[in-house]
């Protein structure tokens, strides 16, 4: 796959970088793998989740662009990283099982990587704000899903309360306002999205945030009365 040149509705040229989707891959591939391992699965296992986690989210991303096959399928050096990062896992595996944090950092940067690959084919391809931020997450959730539902476990995704769709929803805006809105270079975007998608949901993790379950409208103007009325007594 080569780089894609397409113009914003502003008269920008976009040019989708094969790095940023090539280092996503790899980063997907090691994190399937080793989610795969903690639950002790086999060669072909950890094969199958590396794959599915890597490039899930891209097919998914363009199999709705529907644009032919999916970027994966046509070129051979995104699968090529895959199997070498999954390798990577299995031979690593005793040393890497150690660092449970560093698999948090993974997954935290994926969710941002993809938040913005999936933005940016989006717009290459001329969709309304609004489809471009949709695919966005999309893109940035689906590997991850189809992990959880290869391994039975619940998505993070519908985990009540949950900061991980909200944050990738946060830096898919992040990067609309900054590349459209004030267009400022795409790569200082790209960068200030990613890192602050990960940062954002790395804190959540390691410090316990959590957004409410539901949100009852009655209840919370009920609370704001009984506030005012205290205040004034």
């Amino acid at each position: 796959m080569g780089r894609e040149p397409a113009l914003w509705e502003g008269g920008r040229m976009l040019t989708l970088p094969v790095y940023l989707e090539l280092g996503a891959v790899g980063l997907g591939a090691l994190s399937g793998a080793l989610h795969a391992l903690r639950r002790e699965v086999d060669a072909m296992g950890v094969l199958a989740l590396a794959i599915s986690t890597s490039v899930g989210g891209g097919m998914l991303r363009d199999v709705l662009l529907a644009q032919g096959p999916p970027a994966a399928l046509r070129s051979s050096k995104f699968l090529l990283a895959v199997a070498a990062c999954a390798l990577l896992a299995v031979v690593f595996a005793p040393w890497m099982a150690r660092l449970s944090r560093a698999l948090d950092v993974v997954d935290a940067l994926l969710l941002g990587v993809w938040v913005v690959l999936g933005l940016e084919k989006a717009l290459a391809f001329h969709l309304p704000l609004p489809a471009a931020v949709f695919l966005g997450l999309v893109t940035s959730v689906g590997g991850g899903v189809i992990r959880n539902v290869l391994l039975g476990e619940p998505s993070t995704l519908v985990i009540a309360g949950e900061l991980y769709a909200s944050v990738a929803l946060l830096c898919a805006l992040a990067y609309v306002a900054l590349s459209v809105g004030l267009q400022v270079p795409v790569p200082v975007a790209e960068t200030v999205a990613i890192v602050g998608a990960a940062t954002l949901r790395l804190l959540a993790m390691w410090r316990g945030w959590w957004l409410p379950a539901r949100f009852d409208l009655l209840h919370l103007l009920d609370r704001l009365r009984a506030w005012h009325q205290r205040r004034h007594r």
